[in-house]
């Protein structure tokens, strides 16, 4: 049976700032934070979205992941990683349907999308290989545990 895939833009509303704050809540890997925020915080943070462009993930209606990208081309997928590969692969044809790249600056932002992924999630890692991604950079930061 083929799912419904659709994008909702974020606007925000009440209702969307719930669903991300519950995406965000059962999210098993974090790059941004290590402390999850508390609701005013999220809702502050939805309200002033710094993202480029950003989408709740709807399957057959239901809200299930949600997908942002940034200023410097980069494109964040959250809650996906456990889609099996069709759907996940029908999803990636949706976002680079969406959206062309920004124009390219040298050293700072580069001339095509690119995901980000966190370090321990190895499921999105190894989706992402299957489709013919590469692994182009790693990033390391002080651990101020």
């Amino acid at each position: 049976m083929l799912v419904d895939i659709k994008f909702e833009v974020v606007k925000p509303t009440d209702k969307q700032v719930e669903i991300l704050y519950k995406q965000l809540r059962e999210r098993k890997h974090s790059i941004s934070h290590k402390i999850l925020p508390d609701f005013e915080q999220h809702k502050l943070f939805v309200q002033n979205n710094p993202y480029r462009l950003w989408y709740i993930v709807k399957l057959d209606d239901e809200a299930y992941g949600n997908i942002y990208y940034n200023h410097d081309n980069s494109i964040s997928l959250n809650g996906l990683e456990e889609l099996n590969l069709s759907i996940f692969r029908r999803i990636l044809i949706i976002v680079f349907e969406k959206l062309q790249p920004l124009d390219p600056i040298p050293s700072v932002r580069y001339k095509d999308f690119f995901f980000n992924v966190a370090v321990n999630n190895i499921m999105l890692q190894n989706k992402l290989k299957e489709l013919g991604y590469i692994k182009i950079q790693e990033t390391y930061i002080l651990d101020n545990k």
